[in-house]
């Protein structure tokens, strides 16, 4: 089997590239003989040195802001990365767009027009916002109808996109959940760093790109409120600085509470350091909210990350942490305030038995959640497909 997939990374820095590079080596254990070319976006993240040599890794996608491109930009943009993709896709058997839309547009006409099948990835925040645009809309839900199948990262995505488009325009039995999968053994070993700040401190984490949708001010506030009787306690914050408007309103939110030597914005860090963050956390805090563009958390693997490290996790409501975290099991679901996450966060602060609980819930749950077993259920949907 020859499968063409389309991501904009294979990066340990973000959730999508991390969900190609684990399901794709997945896939290769799961159909041996499998042969893999990867199609990524221009000015893409780092590649990850867990990438196999044996991939055939090409950059010919159009970069990360395709989505909001002037619209003469975006038309250039979709004809080279539709022609660059179906010199590709005539190669493969199927095609596999992982990146949401319209870079799975890219996908679906070159896939169409080498005469092969394509499947789509539906993760989130981009699945759901090009159905709203005024400008992207109709053509997002053509799209959409001419897949062969989408795979839903969570049943919360799914359920947004169904209520979006109705049964007369998506089958909903085309819209399949294979939730995110974390591969267990690799957050379990303990690293070998030399020192780090957060050695000597207890502390909690959150990890995810600083922008409004990832809920770090949420977070904080929280935890500005669950520290106060803890003048030991630090909280570090591992993603992409941008020196923006948003990564201020942090610093504000540390500096008006007094805490701004206890709070740490590490920017992004590597894959040993964020396991061991993820090992000696006391509490993983990742409160996602709906921002005020309508972007949302479609999952969130940093939840199983922290529980393949044993780290008892707190998210929020409405949003894939839903399908990531079994509450009052492996952490804490909390509604999308202040109050309702200082509760839980307090909680846990306060009860090292209820964490150890957790944590032990959280490795056992994260042992189940394999990706051999996600790469499982994408073989049978792609059999069928070309079946």
């Amino acid at each position: 089997m020859r499968v063409l997939f389309l991501t904009d990374s294979l990066s340990d820095l973000d959730g999508v590239g991390r969900y190609a590079m684990r399901l794709i080596a997945a896939l290769e254990e799961q159909q041996p003989g499998l042969e893999v070319e990867v199609l990524l976006a221009r000015k893409h993240r780092p590649t990850s040195d867990q990438v196999p040599a044996r991939w055939k890794v090409s950059v010919a996608l159009p970069p990360d802001y395709f989505f909001y491109m002037p619209r003469v930009r975006f038309w250039i943009w979709l004809a080279i990365g539709t022609f660059r993709t179906w010199r590709a896709a005539r190669r493969a058997d199927l095609v596999h767009a992982i990146k949401d839309y319209p870079h799975n547009l890219i996908g679906q006409l070159a896939a169409d027009l080498a005469g092969k099948p394509c499947i789509a990835t539906a993760h989130g925040t981009y699945t759901i916002l090009p159905v709203l645009s005024r400008r992207h809309g109709r053509r997002a839900r053509r799209t959409y109808r001419q897949f062969a199948r989408m795979i839903s990262v969570s049943h919360y995505t799914r359920t947004r996109l169904l209520a979006l488009l109705g049964p007369d325009e998506l089958d909903p039995e085309h819209v399949v959940v294979i939730p995110n999968a974390v591969s267990a053994e690799h957050y379990e070993a303990p690293r070998e760093l030399g020192p780090r700040p957060w050695h000597d401190v207890p502390f909690t984490l959150g990890i995810g790109e600083l922008k409004e949708r990832k809920g770090h001010h949420l977070a904080l506030e929280a935890w500005c409120r669950a520290a106060r009787g803890r003048s030991d306690l630090h909280h570090f914050i591992v993603g992409k600085r941008s020196a923006d408007e948003y990564e201020a309103r942090l610093l504000a939110i540390a500096r008006e509470a007094g805490v701004q030597d206890r709070v740490h914005l590490l920017g992004n860090i590597t894959e040993d350091e964020k396991i061991d963050l993820l090992q000696r956390a006391e509490v993983f805090v990742h409160t996602p909210v709906t921002a005020a563009d309508g972007g949302f958390e479609g999952f969130g693997i940093v939840y199983l990350e922290a529980a393949a490290a044993g780290t008892p996790a707190i998210g929020t409501e409405d949003c894939g942490a839903e399908d990531a975290i079994e509450h009052g099991v492996t952490g804490f679901l909390a509604a999308q305030d202040v109050p309702a996450v200082a509760e839980v966060l307090e909680r846990l602060l306060a009860d090292e038995d209820l964490r150890a609980r957790m944590g032990a819930a959280g490795r056992e749950r994260a042992r189940r959640s394999s990706w051999s077993d996600n790469a499982r259920r994408v073989i049978g949907l792609y059999e069928d497909v070309l079946a």
